[in-house]
């Protein structure tokens, strides 16, 4: 049976032919910076025709997004503590150490600051994004299994809360990324849905039923 254009088989050259495109992106994009990349430099370093590259990914911001997705799940593998605040605590000193890596932070700087007003540009940051909130929604969802979370608890909210003072500073202040801004950011995103964290002093302070 011929196998249909795209589709991956567990193994297979398709799956193969795309694990060495994204490795090569990768590569390329982290020594080189988004300027210097091409398609034709990718396809050489993954040893594939441009037409391969092309098949799957229309154009280098697509391809890139791609990279720096499988990049971002494979350095950053969504944590399981037990708890909701265990989970963003983990997930969020995970997230600053790969953006503190001058390389990433050149990456994100160059990504950002893409032509907003482009279609395929949007589409593929769209796909970036998606790709890391789809990950870190598990987070949530074992939350809300867990009773910390009511159902309705929105994915994106819960992690945009957590992680933008990291990419504020990235972006805009430089500001460090110290201990101290986790503190902050993992009590914003739980106070944002009703919990206290463990660390905040009313909640050390308040007494127990039992004093």
């Amino acid at each position: 049976m011929t196998e249909k254009p795209g589709r991956q088989r567990p193994g297979g050259r398709t799956a193969r032919n795309r694990e060495n495109v994204l490795r090569a992106t990768a590569d390329l994009l982290l020594s080189e910076g988004y300027e210097q990349l091409t398609i034709a430099r990718v396809a050489a370093a993954a040893e594939v025709a441009e037409t391969t590259v092309y098949r799957r990914w229309p154009s280098k911001v697509h391809l890139v997004a791609d990279a720096l997705s499988e990049l971002a799940r494979d350095e950053n593998p969504i944590p399981d503590t037990g708890t909701l605040e265990g989970d963003l605590r983990a997930l969020l000193n995970q997230v600053i150490a790969l953006v503190e890596r001058p390389e990433i932070q050149r990456v994100i700087l160059t990504v950002v600051s893409l032509a907003a007003d482009d279609h395929e540009v949007a589409r593929a940051k769209d796909a970036f994004w998606e790709a890391r909130f789809a990950g870190a929604a598990d987070i949530v969802s074992r939350a809300v299994e867990r009773g910390e979370l009511p159902p309705d608890a929105d994915p994106h909210e819960v992690i945009e809360d957590l992680a933008a003072p990291a990419y504020f500073r990235v972006l805009v202040t430089g500001r460090p990324l110290d201990g101290r801004l986790v503190d902050r950011s993992v009590e914003l995103a739980l106070n944002r849905q009703g919990i206290r964290s463990a660390a905040d002093p009313e909640r050390r302070a308040s007494p127990s039923v039992d004093d």
